[in-house]
């Protein structure tokens, strides 16, 4: 996995690009559970993407260890793009995220992604993806 560390306040004007969720469409989404977090170790096994207009649209990895293979939800194309983020086929990662069912099957929403010294953090300690405001000022009024 090759990415480049970003501090995330990263100018506003340079992910305007960057779309918000849409609510709509985050409502046919498993939602994080931090009561079902979990570390899983493995090797990525595969790399696919998910279509945008659909459910966790975006990259998804196969990760593979010694007792199981799971699907692992990163996040938006765009976003992990931006991020300059790559997951070869081979890479050993640990993944901490959340376990849960989406069309019958388990996925786990990633959280934190690590490989080697690196981590990418997609996902605050609760669940909500760092990508959900990027693109948006922050409002200088609300900071005490």
């Amino acid at each position: 996995m090759k990415f480049v560390n970003y501090v995330l306040s990263v100018s506003a004007l340079a992910l305007g690009a960057i779309a918000l969720t849409n609510p709509a469409k985050a409502a046919n989404e498993p939602a994080y559970n931090p009561s079902s977090a979990m570390d899983v170790d493995g090797i990525v096994t595969a790399v696919h993407y998910v279509p945008a207009g659909q459910p966790l649209e975006g990259e998804h990895l196969t990760v593979k260890n010694k007792t199981a293979t799971f699907d692992v939800y990163l996040g938006p194309a765009d976003f992990l793009k931006m991020l300059k983020t790559n997951f070869p086929i081979g890479d050993e990662i640990d993944v901490m995220g959340s376990r849960v069912k989406f069309n019958n099957a388990d996925l786990i929403l990633a959280r934190e992604v690590t490989e080697r010294t690196a981590t990418l953090t997609l996902r605050d300690l609760y669940g909500a993806p760092v990508w959900q405001n990027w693109g948006v000022e922050a409002d200088p009024s609300a900071i005490h």
